[in-house]
């Protein structure tokens, strides 16, 4: 007995069948694609180009090259994302959204403390938000530091002041802390101090070779890390 028909071919609906799931050809049968299946390549190819990006540095590898690391057809970047250009706004994306809302949520907090904020405090505002990414991903974490300390070093426009949501309270954050300091200086200096915190962090080991508790250490390595920048940034903005 044949199954009523719930599917919407025509020809299938004539003969009272319903559409099987997988189709068969020549004896040869193929499963039929799902949305799944898509989103499963989308992921393989951004780990890939993660892993690539990080490595070789984001000019580099060719979508050639992404495609067979990620185990793919030759032009699986092109139709999933359109281009290099499109598969690297993935990768930032993937991590750095999540990234630049933490640094919001520090930065309004300490905005609405309405307080002079210390140069350690500032540092901490961009530095907490890479650590908890460490944190939860150790690897992928490392990779992505990596790729925006390349971006923001080039000027790369996907990490231009007024791309992201944390540059106003941020920069705030920066005046209130340096409000004599000459405009231009306190832009420099917190840029500076900005792209050495990022990528100093996406090449930081999980703990010095050899210490009994590595966690600890490495916790006492970003804290001498947060100070070093912040002793920069209040050195170069603080003149008297």
């Amino acid at each position: 007995m044949f199954t009523p028909i719930r599917s919407s071919d025509p020809f299938m609906a004539r003969l009272g069948l319903r559409q099987p799931d997988r189709l068969s050809a020549f004896g040869v049968t193929m499963a039929r694609k799902t949305p799944h299946d898509g989103k499963a390549t989308r992921e393989a190819l951004v780990q890939a180009a993660e892993r690539l990006f990080a490595e070789q540095g984001v000019e580099a590898p060719s979508v050639r090259s992404i495609n067979a690391a990620a185990g793919l057809a030759p032009a699986a970047v092109h139709y999933h994302f359109g281009s290099k250009e499109g598969l690297l706004d993935a990768v930032v994306h993937r991590q750095g959204d999540a990234v630049v809302a933490r640094i919001v949520e520090l930065a309004e907090e300490l905005l609405a403390a309405e307080s002079v904020p210390s140069p350690l405090q500032l540092v901490e505002t961009l530095g907490r938000p890479y650590v908890e990414l460490l944190e939860r991903e150790p690897v992928r974490g490392a990779r992505w530091l990596s790729i925006a300390a390349q971006l923001s070093l080039a000027h790369d426009k996907r990490f231009a002041p007024d791309e992201s949501p944390a540059t106003v309270p941020v920069q705030e954050l920066v005046r209130r802390a340096f409000p004599d300091a000459d405009a231009s200086a306190r832009e420099r200096a917190w840029e500076l101090a900005a792209d050495t915190l990022m990528l100093m962090m996406s090449r930081w080991p999980a703990g010095a070779p050899g210490a009994d508790d590595p966690s600890a250490a490495s916790s006492q390595d970003t804290e001498l890390l947060f100070a070093f920048i912040a002793g920069g940034l209040e050195r170069a903005l603080n003149r008297d």
